[in-house]
């Protein structure tokens, strides 16, 4: 299968390494569903964390694409990302200021944050200098590797649980 210059796709859906868009049980709801675009060598680390979050939570669906290019953007494909996921990540083995900056730009201007359902985080390398090292040991230092990608996942998740809310008249002022 060939694909267009400019357009990623969806290397993982929720459940496992499916593409043909089988219903399951795992996140039924947008609520419950997370989208990982990465950019470039952090894919197979995005895809090892979207296994190990759904087996940590069988109610979670995780959904992993591959941007392939940064410029141009893969508009479509963000969009379908944004309308079937209350979270989404980048992930990409560069700097501020790169692919998830310019995911985030689209999104603000396509009014994808206006109603305020759509969580997003970017995940890059940190403004820093490494020790030197492997590949894998500055990946580790830099928290992009699997590990930092379901950690963050899972934080994004926690808005499920419910949190009480006072009431302002159970509140007592202390003078």
């Amino acid at each position: 299968m060939s694909l267009e210059i400019g357009k990623g796709r969806i290397i993982r859906r929720p459940g496992g390494m499916g593409v043909n868009g089988d219903k399951n049980s795992r996140g039924r709801t947008r609520e419950d569903r997370i989208a990982i675009l990465s950019l470039g060598t952090r894919l197979h680390d995005s895809l090892i964390a979207a296994n190990e979050v759904e087996d940590a939570d069988p109610s979670i669906g995780v959904t992993v694409a591959d941007g392939r290019f940064m410029k141009p953007l893969d508009t479509e494909l963000i969009r379908q990302l944004v309308d079937e996921h209350s979270v989404l990540i980048t992930i990409e083995e560069g700097s501020i200021g790169g692919f998830g900056d310019h995911v985030m730009h689209f999104l603000s201007d396509d009014g994808a944050f206006d109603d305020g359902n759509l969580r997003f985080r970017s995940m890059v390398l940190p403004d820093e200098l490494f020790e030197a090292g492997t590949q894998q040991e500055q990946y580790d230092m830099a928290g992009i590797n699997h590990e930092h990608i379901r950690e963050l996942v899972q934080k994004l998740t926690l808005k499920r649980l419910k949190v009480p809310v006072l009431d302002m008249a159970e509140v007592q002022v202390k003078e």
